[in-house]
């Protein structure tokens, strides 16, 4: 009998015992203990420097649950993840592992994978090399975005700048790039400045920067020319005495040392040809031998020109030192109009040698002879460029035509003339309402009408069309005949224009006031005043129907002390109803005044008279204020109250 029958025939036994009931309870066989492996929530993925809690199944030989087994832990590939006691993975490194359990003698496994973890830092996996100014780098910078462990972070798409970290010049080309797949390729990068070493700076929201190791901006290829010296002296029908020498250099402002070109030198206008036209470039200087210029005397514009790179324009006016000077004014005569009464007329006349000689005139001077009536012509010689400046003064003139002549003389040139002919026609002034009528006081909703006259120079009253405007029209309008309407408080200019005979304006000033109310204004019925002629402002507040018990003001006046130090107070005279306290502060040109009466104030209340004295020239305003107005039930009436302003013009 075989082995293998044998072991049949004692199973059989044992099964019949059990079968027949004989000798006790039934016998359990034994089966092999397992151990099975599974993560806390059922995913072992776990991401760079965080933790995996795995659970471990223990069965005995009776395939009973074991409670509290006892398991050894252990990872295949501990650089990936390793494993506690306890079966707490703790991962470190991108990639997979296998992590293992083991109790009474079974073995379970479960597959861990490790993911990279947020992004945390920036590593230069690919270093910048020396480059020439202005020119990519030939292996692109490549920057990585790792996590805390140094993983690269794969999944996360980070924007990535670029800037210097020592050193200065400019960054052109990729200078923020985003990751893809971990890593930011900076392709093309360029810099462009002077010679001499970097280091950049690679930085990500959020992220700590990261420098790269130096390296050098060497000179680029040739971009643009420069004078190292300019052409000078001479240069008319023979060689400049200096000869021009110019700098071929790279977009960062370095020698382009390795330039092989050669300039070509040409004539853009003026006339005439060159000489020695052509230089090439050394160590990338161009040194010109022999450039001048062959014709007649004048202004010349020249162009150093190279293939593939910008024109270097040069104005010049070359001189021929075996010439003498001769001179031509650009035209032997000129016209000139202007208006009667009118400021003056201003013209140029440009000055020329004509033979281009290198030497300078001596004692040049003008003289203005002069047909019928004299001095209404001046003539100066400018230079830079050389040029006769006139200057026709009709403020004395009536309207007619003059005439006069002008001498240029000097020591070694011949002299010069020029006819000028001033034509002086009839001008006109424009008088927009009285004097009376200069500062109006106008309701909301109010209208007023001024007739405005026009008058020729010699006084006579003509005809001719007006345009009006208002400078403030939210505030105050005015229609195309003249008629001025009041909209909101506040104060507005309104201008009325002519274009005939040169043309005329003049201006009136509005002051709009609320249509209820109380109303505190000036006696003011101009604006201009004449510097040292006093005159008087007299202030005063119309109660409107309103009962005042006290109240308190500001008067702001241009000070002499303060800007614009236009006016000095000299006298004071208070009014005589409330009794009017005034303080005046003349350092700022502020004038406080105060008034009061337990029986009630109403109608037209004068608050006191200041006397002026104009000292200086200028433009600015009186400016009143209410600062407290009370009825006889101390209630408050400034919010329905005016203050009103006014322009003061000092001539």
């Amino acid at each position: 009998m075989t082995a293998m029958a044998r072991a049949a025939v004692r199973v059989a036994m044992v099964l019949l015992a059990a079968a027949c009931g004989g000798g006790g309870d039934p016998v359990v066989p034994d089966v092999a203990p397992t151990v099975s492996v599974s993560a806390n929530g059922g995913v072992a993925t776990v991401a760079a420097g965080s933790t995996l809690p795995l659970l471990a199944r223990v069965t005995d030989k009776r395939a009973q649950l074991v409670s509290s087994p006892s398991v050894v832990w252990s990872s295949s590939t501990p650089t990936v993840a390793v494993v506690s006691p306890d079966g707490v993975v703790t991962a470190t490194t991108v990639g997979q592992t296998t992590i293992s359990a083991a109790s009474l003698g079974a073995t379970g496994t479960i597959a861990v994978t490790v993911t990279a973890g947020a992004p945390a830092k920036l590593f230069v996996r690919t270093q910048p090399t020396d480059v020439p100014s202005g020119t990519a780098f030939t292996a692109s910078p490549v920057v990585e975005v790792r996590d805390a462990l140094d993983n690269l972070v794969t999944a996360a798409s980070v924007p990535v700048s670029v800037s210097f970290a020592s050193g200065v010049g400019t960054i052109g080309g990729a200078t923020t790039v985003t990751s893809v797949q971990g890593l930011a390729t900076f392709s093309p990068l360029t810099l462009s400045g002077l010679i001499g070493p970097r280091s950049l700076a690679f930085s990500a929201t959020g992220l700590p920067a990261v420098n790269t190791v130096t390296f050098n901006v060497s000179a680029g290829p040739a971009a643009v020319l420069a004078f190292r010296l300019p052409p000078a002296g001479g240069g008319l029908n023979s060689a400049f005495t200096t000869q021009p020498v110019l700098n071929v250099l790279d977009n960062g402002g370095n020698l382009a040392t390795n330039a092989a070109l050669t300039v070509t030198a040409t004539i853009a206008s003026g006339g005439g040809t060159l000489t020695g036209a052509t230089a090439p470039a050394t160590n990338g200087v161009v040194t010109f031998t022999n450039l001048g210029v062959t014709g007649v005397g004048g202004v010349r514009s020249l162009l150093f020109s190279v293939s593939g790179l910008p024109s270097l324009p040069l104005s010049i006016t070359p001189c021929d030192a075996t010439r003498s000077p001769l001179f031509a004014l650009s035209s032997p005569s000129r016209t000139l109009a202007g208006f009667a009464l009118r400021s003056a007329v201003v013209d140029t006349i440009a000055i020329t040698d004509i033979n281009g000689s290198c030497t300078p005139v001596s004692n040049l001077n003008t003289s203005v002879t002069y047909t019928g009536a004299s001095g209404w012509l001046s003539a100066t010689r400018l230079t830079n460029p050389a040029r006769l400046a006139l200057r026709a003064d009709p403020s004395a003139l009536n309207t007619n035509r003059y005439l006069a002549n002008v001498s240029l003389t000097s020591g070694n040139a011949p002299t010069m003339n020029l006819s000028v002919t001033f034509n002086v026609a009839s001008s006109i002034s424009l008088r927009y309402g009285l004097a009376t009528e200069k500062v109006n006081e106008l309701d909301v909703n109010g209208t007023l009408q001024l007739t405005p006259v026009i008058l020729s120079s010699e006084g006579a009253v003509i005809t001719a069309p007006i345009t009006y405007a208002s400078r403030s029209p939210s505030i105050a309008t005015v229609a195309a005949d003249g008629r001025i309407t009041a909209r909101v408080g506040g104060q507005a200019w309104i201008v009325a224009q002519t274009a005939v005979n040169g043309g005329a304006l003049d201006s009136v000033f509005v002051n709009v006031t609320r249509t209820t109310g109380p109303v505190l204004r000036a006696d003011v019925a101009r604006f201009d005043y004449t510097r040292l002629t006093p005159f008087s402002v007299t202030l005063s507040l119309d109660t409107r129907g309103a009962t005042v018990g006290a109240a308190q003001f500001v008067f702001t006046w241009p000070t002499e002390q303060a800007t614009p130090a236009m006016l000095r107070l000299t006298t004071t005279v208070p009014g005589t109803v409330g009794g009017p306290v005034i303080i005046t502060d003349n350092s700022s040109g502020t004038t406080r005044i105060s008034i009061a009466s337990a029986a009630g104030m109403t109608g037209v209340i004068t608050l006191g008279r200041f006397d002026f004295i104009p000292m200086l020239t200028g433009s600015s305003q009186f400016v009143l204020r209410h600062v407290e107005l009370l009825d006889l039930n101390q209630q408050s009436l400034v919010g329905n109250a005016t203050a009103l302003q006014y322009p003061v013009v000092i001539k």
